[in-house]
């Protein structure tokens, strides 16, 4: 194991590896670094996804979604620690299993805007979102979620990127939050993305990916992550206003 000698910064690890696993790997690096772990892998099978999330994995790409995504994923990640660096303690990491579970039991709710002319997509979203006790609203079409938008000026948005009038980028970009709200979390949803389309999507502020269709605990994830990252953002407004 070479992580003692070098101390990266951070770390891309497959999930099955020949002499040690991905997850053992975290178990070990675990033992004396908080350093974020990215597991690059083709398997999402919910079991193995736990499994690495209890010995330490912060974030998850499947190798389907091509390289693009991690390095979107690991320029995020690095983002995170020049934050944290600059402002101790400003930064987030991935949750555990306990914090996933702790966000059940939150006396807080964030309300979450899904986008998404399917219904099937958009029903599989909500039930992660039922199961942490947070609230949701549901839109088919970028008209329909811009008025939503405005009526309920939601914490997150997790949207389809091909709408039926418009695509996300040209919607995002009519979601403006209230002056002094949370900085609205962004979470995109396609089966495969142009480069065009990424960058546009990049520029929009866009950090998080759910790949089509919708499965293994990677969504659980990421949208847990996104409550708990926009739960941390209303506890700071509730002790600014105190």
């Amino acid at each position: 194991m070479l992580f003692p000698e070098f101390e990266p910064d951070l770390v891309v690890l497959d999930m099955r590896m020949p002499k040690m696993s991905g997850p053992n790997a975290c178990a070990f690096i675990r033992q004396t670094s908080d350093v974020p772990i990215i597991m690059f892998t083709s398997t999402d099978d919910a079991q193995e996804v736990r499994n690495a999330i209890m010995k330490g994995a912060t974030d998850f790409v499947l190798k389907t979604s091509g390289v693009t995504e991690l390095t979107e994923r690991i320029a995020f990640r690095l983002n995170e620690i020049g934050k944290q660096a600059a402002y101790p303690g400003s930064a987030s990491t991935s949750p555990t299993p306990a914090a996933i579970q702790a966000l059940t039991v939150s006396p807080l709710t964030t309300t979450t805007l899904i986008i998404d002319p399917d219904e099937t997509t958009r029903a599989a979203i909500k039930t992660v979102l039922d199961r942490l006790n947070q609230n949701c609203i549901e839109a088919e079409t970028a008209n329909e979620a811009i008025l939503a938008f405005q009526q309920s000026a939601p914490d997150i948005v997790i949207t389809e990127w091909s709408l039926p009038d418009m695509d996300a980028f040209g919607m995002l970009t009519q979601l403006k939050p209230k002056r002094g709200g949370n900085e609205l979390i962004k979470l995109m949803m396609s089966t495969r993305l142009s480069p065009e389309a990424q960058r546009k999507a990049s520029f929009a502020g866009i950090t998080k990916f759910l790949q089509k269709p919708l499965s293994g605990a990677k969504v659980d994830i990421l949208i847990a992550d996104s409550v708990r990252q926009a739960i941390r953002g209303l506890k700071k407004r509730s002790r600014k206003a105190a």
